[in-house]
């Protein structure tokens, strides 16, 4: 556990040095143009900030005219020394014509980065970064990644996590079915079962499964809250 504390305290150190702004690569202003898309829909993806102990993520999606922004990083949890993820939701997101990015906390634009090769990398410049290394008036890249949604929300009911479901599918299925789905959200998260209950042996079988946090409320988004309650609705019928 020292050796990992150690190797990511010189990490943050070989970043400042380096003033790190796309992965551990330094870049220029110049290296960045705006990606100003006609359709805000292409500006949904997966966001990758940083690297190794200080590397982050940035969900960004839509649904039922939700906007969507969830930041995934990592951290040392303080007395235990264990390294868990945690997740951060962002309020009130803007997206404007001009590829203008804005929430509540963070601000920013889209960006086509033009890496050393000439490779162009569709991006999100953050004005403010979350990454607390990071100081004021410096800003970081994330380049959009090759993954889906059902890649990063894994489980049978993945979607229950980026997309508004609705009363007509859920009545298809069994009050078993709705119970697996209904936790699920939440064991994406890590969130630790009553010890051999029902839903502690299901995830544990699950090759996904982590279970390392005792309550993952503040990490649920909007729309894994609005699934929850239909699903909680839908589930008391068979009572």
């Amino acid at each position: 556990m020292k050796t990992l504390q150690l190797s990511f305290i010189l990490l943050l150190f070989y970043i400042n040095v380096n003033a790190q702004y796309v992965g551990a690569m330094d870049i220029k202003d110049s290296d960045l143009t705006n990606w100003i898309s006609k359709s805000e829909k292409e500006y949904e993806g997966i966001y990758h900030f940083g690297e190794s102990e200080s590397e982050s993520d940035l969900y960004l999606f839509f649904s039922d005219n939700m906007v969507i922004g969830q930041v995934k990083s990592w951290y040392w949890e303080e007395g235990t020394g264990l390294g868990k993820w945690k997740y951060e939701n962002l309020s009130n997101i803007q997206i404007e014509k001009n590829g203008k990015f804005k929430s509540d906390k963070y601000t920013g634009k889209f960006v086509i980065y033009t890496d050393e090769y000439g490779n162009k990398r569709r991006g999100l410049k953050i004005n403010n970064p979350w990454t607390t290394w990071i100081e004021t008036g410096i800003y970081e890249v994330g380049i959009k990644r090759q993954l889906k949604f059902n890649e990063i929300y894994p489980g049978k009911y993945s979607e229950s996590s980026y997309k508004i479901l609705t009363a007509n599918y859920l009545n298809t299925l069994s009050k078993y079915e709705l119970k697996i789905m209904r936790n699920e959200i939440y064991a994406r998260y890590g969130l630790t079962f009553i010890d051999n209950g029902e839903m502690d042996n299901y995830f544990n079988k699950q090759e996904w499964y982590r279970g390392k946090h005792k309550n993952v409320n503040s990490f649920l988004n909007q729309i894994e809250l609005q699934n929850i309650q239909l699903i909680l609705e839908i589930e008391n019928k068979y009572q």
